[in-house]
């Protein structure tokens, strides 16, 4: 890989049953960028997403990501190799939280995996400015669909925000379920995270998204197209780097992404 990439997919094919959503895709992810991946409904957008994350099987190709000690990890590949990413913020569609979980306790489950511990004010703090301060306490299974959104975002986003190493986010359309402040907080912080340093794929639908974004890849007809984007937004100030822990398994990452 090229210095500065993160994510590196070459020859990426997948079938989901009979169905080939993918063919022949070769993309990279830089450091210090926002990638928006755009597309029709069921066009493969998810899939891609899933495959950065290690999690499907490939029928060809492969996906290699660059670790904190700058070396490449084959994640995945169609040879059956397979080994876990580096640590990494991830939000899928579904939220998949635990119900049973408080809301501090889902969010410092996600800074675990990346190895970051902040303090009781710096906790505070982001879920202030996300509007769950007030729902620290409760349980995830107790919030609103929107409450339940944020969280499952914020809980994306930190594992890059409180991070001095440069960390890739995976998000998959984070704005569904957001009102209009809560957008434009996610484009504030996603536009602060790739300033820092650190790299976003964001599957979307979302005009403002997409604007925000650096480039823009398009899932059409299982192949993949890029053009520029328009970088736009003004970035959010992010909480500082906290102290650094031996990070958890990507297990429960993934399971309640």
């Amino acid at each position: 890989m090229e210095q500065g990439t993160m994510i590196q997919a070459a020859g990426i094919e997948v079938h989901r049953g009979p169905r080939m959503v993918l063919k022949g895709v070769d993309f990279h992810i830089g450091q210090g960028e926002v990638v928006a991946l755009t597309g029709a409904n069921g066009s493969g957008k998810t899939t891609l997403l899933e495959v950065c994350a290690g999690i499907l099987s490939l029928t060809s190709g492969s996906v290699i990501w660059r670790t904190d000690a700058d070396e490449e990890r084959v994640v995945r590949d169609s040879d059956g190799r397979r080994s876990e990413p580096p640590p990494m913020g991830l939000t899928l569609q579904s939220n998949g939280m635990c119900g049973e979980e408080t809301v501090e306790e889902r969010l410092r489950a996600s800074l675990s995996v990346s190895g970051r511990s902040p303090d009781e004010n710096a906790v505070s703090q982001v879920l202030s400015e996300w509007r769950l301060e007030h729902r620290r306490a409760d349980r995830v299974s107790q919030l609103s669909g929107g409450q339940r959104r944020r969280l499952a975002v914020l809980c994306g986003l930190v594992p890059a925000a409180f991070s001095k190493g440069p960390r890739v986010v995976l998000l998959d359309e984070p704005s569904e379920g957001l009102d209009e402040s809560g957008r434009a907080l996610l484009t504030g912080w996603l536009r602060a995270i790739a300033q820092d340093g650190h790299s976003v794929l964001v599957a979307t639908h979302d005009e403002g998204v997409v604007r925000c974004a650096d480039r823009v890849l398009v899932v059409q007809d299982s192949l993949l197209m890029e053009s520029p984007g328009l970088s736009e937004g003004k970035p959010s100030k992010l909480p500082k780097p906290s102290q650094s822990v031996e990070p958890s398994t990507h297990g429960s990452l993934i399971r309640w992404a």
